[in-house]
């Protein structure tokens, strides 16, 4: 086990050092900055003004750092998250498998399942990585816009929401759908793991998990699949934000990120039966 830990360590050392991996942080970073200071001086701020006060709330009150923080996750961490999650994903193995890697590293007493074991591992500690510095850092900003305190005003139009709390009980909720989030993104960096395992390019297997989710998020928000939504993972992958709603649904939740799970195990069994029957040594 302490052999494994190792091998996990260093292939986590390995991930971090590309710079494909930090271009997600630093894109985030100015995405949250872009989006803060348009909403600040483009007229985004009154527009939220009069959305609330057409509720009966008192917008000073919800005009808070939890707010604007949750604003910039919903505009971005599904679709941008989804695009860094690809390519990172789509380099997992492919990567290796075209620089020649896989020659040297197969020479030493290693199975192929215990080698894609680490890398899968590694990706899924990127992703929660990536997920809780964009939820964290968007908070922080905001937090420097607007203090501590005040209440939490949710607004979703996938998932549809629209909730207000009280600011211990939304920095609860907020703490809380990091983590769902975390879990419910962790299928767009299976679903890329998955291709990177086939014998091709890791530009194709990113750009095919990245196409094969906006296909899924496409038919989801259309009418094709109104009756047969259950089999679309963009279904799934949004039951992270109702951790917001009061009272919150545990059993939507609890069976959307089931059905994630079942999902990556299953793209890994898959992943692994390919690669195990790849030639990578001639």
């Amino acid at each position: 086990m302490t052999v494994f830990f190792r091998q996990w360590s260093a292939e986590m050392r390995k991930l971090l050092a590309r710079k494909r991996t930090l271009m997600g942080f630093v894109a985030f970073l100015l995405l949250e900055a872009a989006i803060l200071v348009l909403f600040k001086f483009m007229g985004g701020e009154k527009r939220l003004a009069w959305f609330i006060e057409r509720q009966g709330q008192q917008f000073g009150h919800y005009d808070s750092a939890l707010t604007l923080a949750m604003i910039v996750i919903g505009l971005s961490i599904l679709l941008l998250g989804s695009i860094y999650l690809a390519l990172v994903g789509g380099d997992m193995v492919a990567k290796e498998s075209e620089d020649g890697h896989y020659r040297l590293l197969l020479i030493r007493p290693i199975s192929r399942l215990r080698l894609l074991a680490v890398k899968y591992l590694s990706l899924a500690a990127y992703t929660v990585l990536l997920v809780q510095f964009i939820c964290w850092s968007s908070l922080v900003l905001g937090l420097l816009l607007k203090g501590w305190g005040g209440g939490f005003f949710v607004f979703m139009r996938d998932p549809p929401l629209m909730e207000f709390h009280d600011w211990n009980a939304g920095l609860w909720r907020f703490a809380l759908s990091t983590l769902t989030s975390s879990l419910a993104l962790l299928t767009l960096s299976s679903l890329a793991f998955f291709f990177s395992c086939l014998p091709i390019k890791p530009a194709a297997a990113s750009v095919a998990a990245l196409t094969y989710f906006l296909i899924d998020r496409i038919l989801m928000e259309s009418s094709f699949m109104e009756n047969h939504d259950d089999f679309l993972l963009s279904k799934h992958i949004v039951s992270w934000a109702f951790v917001l709603r009061d009272p919150v649904p545990w059993a939507w939740i609890g069976r959307g990120l089931v059905t994630l799970m079942a999902v990556n195990a299953s793209l890994f069994v898959l992943g692994h039966a390919v690669f195990a029957n790849r030639d990578l040594k001639s």
